[in-house]
């Protein structure tokens, strides 16, 4: 069986799982609990976070590594 992997969204105030779009926590390793508003516990798609990205420009990469040191950034091109 193959592991579902995904991207870990940090941005201003939220963070997603790139896979499923719905909100995590940005400490989890894998998208197990659904956070927010309406938070839903186990509620995630499983999917282990194998590398980070910011939605915002002004998020520089070394603010992505301060709050996720253990994982690498996503390459990104300019709009």
């Amino acid at each position: 069986m193959t592991e579902l992997t995904a991207t870990l969204v940090i941005n201003i105030t939220d963070s997603y799982c790139d896979h499923c779009r719905q909100p995590v926590l940005p400490k989890s390793t894998h998208h197990t609990d659904i956070c927010g508003w309406t938070p839903k516990p186990g509620g995630g798609c499983g999917a282990r976070f194998i590398d980070t990205r910011s939605d915002y420009w002004n998020i520089a990469d070394e603010d992505l590594l301060r709050v996720r040191p253990d994982l690498p950034i996503r390459s990104r091109s300019k709009p």
